[in-house]
């Protein structure tokens, strides 16, 4: 073996040892901190710049236990920040939140960054906490405070106030359509009650009612007269069989001067129909005794015009008995009956309608 030849080998296998750390050697890491001194509580920022190639993958530190070292703590890791110098190299920045609540001087030692499979480190740190001073000559202590109400906001309690509205809103809804409901049955019934009954017997019963409650002593002159009006109408529809509640006034009364018949209420019925449409449609202001003499025009209409129930002929002869018994002795009457029944077809003809 050539013994000059130990120089080359001995130049190779240096290369081979050195290689790793070229490598190494070509990734830089810089670290920094803001503020090297920092009041006890306060924060700052840790900057780490990475330089290396751009095909090389990089793993920065998560620094277990949230602490750079024992006394400064890792409060957040910013996102990491990638900046492509050119085609070959890369820069990366990872930024770290950090704070101390123990005054003193802190060391912090080289931060490891794994460049693929190799380390690269960064260059040493040191960070001093200071604390503040107290001058216990003028120092005051204070007993503790009671817990305090917090401060009266609005917003806090809007959907409380949104939840009591909804519910109020809910509750007067539903007893409206209960009450709208009861009144509709109790109409429904009333009504049911009134049409059994004879025409003119009800329309007496609707005037009374409107004689009680007296509307226009509280001003109320169109409801008076509007309800005056559809008792009259009303009546009329039953009594002779026409549409009264549909027809006008002029056309009502034209039927009533026509006939006969009904020409001495002419009058009458004329003053309450004509007077109630100028309350209602025209707005005009009856005078005091108008509203009376309306509704005693209206009880005489109805009186004049009613229709008497006939009973039937087997009941007027127990009535007619019946009288006979209590005038004279039960024997004649009889007799009478018996012995001259068109006596008895003379009397009921008066109870028929004419």
């Amino acid at each position: 073996m050539n013994v000059k030849r130990y120089p080359l080998y001995l130049l190779f296998g240096g290369f081979l040892l050195t290689a790793p750390a070229l490598k190494a050697q070509s990734v830089t890491l810089n670290a920094a901190i803001d503020s090297v001194t920092m009041p006890i509580g306060q924060q700052t920022l840790l900057h780490l710049t990475l330089t290396g190639p751009s095909n090389q993958a990089y793993t920065f530190p998560t620094f277990a236990g949230d602490s750079v070292v024992n006394g400064v703590e890792v409060l957040e890791r910013k996102p990491l920040d990638t900046l492509e110098m050119d085609g070959a190299y890369i820069k990366l920045k990872a930024d770290f939140l950090i704070t101390s609540f123990d005054s003193g001087l802190y060391y912090i030692p080289p931060i490891k960054v794994l460049a693929g499979v190799d380390s690269v480190f960064s260059n040493e740190l040191a960070i001093k906490i200071l604390t503040y001073d107290v001058d216990t000559a003028n120092y005051q202590l204070f007993d503790i405070k009671g817990v305090q109400k917090p401060p009266f906001v609005l917003a806090d309690y809007l959907w409380i106030i949104l939840l009591v509205l909804l519910v109020a809103v809910l509750g007067i809804g539903g007893w409206w359509f209960y009450k709208r409901y009861k009144q509709r049955k109790a109409n429904q019934h009333e009504e049911a009650v009134m049409a059994s009954l004879p025409p003119h017997v009800a329309a007496i019963m609707a005037l009374d009612k409107l004689k009680t409650e007296k509307p226009w002593m509280a001003g109320r002159n169109k409801e008076f007269f509007t309800r005056l009006s559809d008792i009259l109408r009303q009546y009329i529809d039953r009594r002779f069989q026409v549409n009264a509640p549909e027809m006008t006034t002029s056309d009502i009364l034209e039927l009533f001067r026509r006939d006969k018949d009904t020409q001495s209420v002419y009058q009458n019925l004329k003053q309450i129909l004509q007077l109630s449409d100028l309350v209602k449609f025209a707005k005009l202001t009856p005078l005091e005794n108008e509203h009376e003499l309306s509704l005693m025009n209206a009880y005489l209409f109805v009186n004049q015009t009613k229709q008497e129930e006939v009973p039937d002929p087997e009941t007027q002869k127990e009535t007619l008995e019946g009288q006979s018994v209590d005038g004279q002795s039960s024997e004649t009457p009889s007799k009478k009956a018996v012995s001259d029944p068109m006596m008895d077809d003379d009397v009921l003809k008066k109870y028929q309608p004419k």
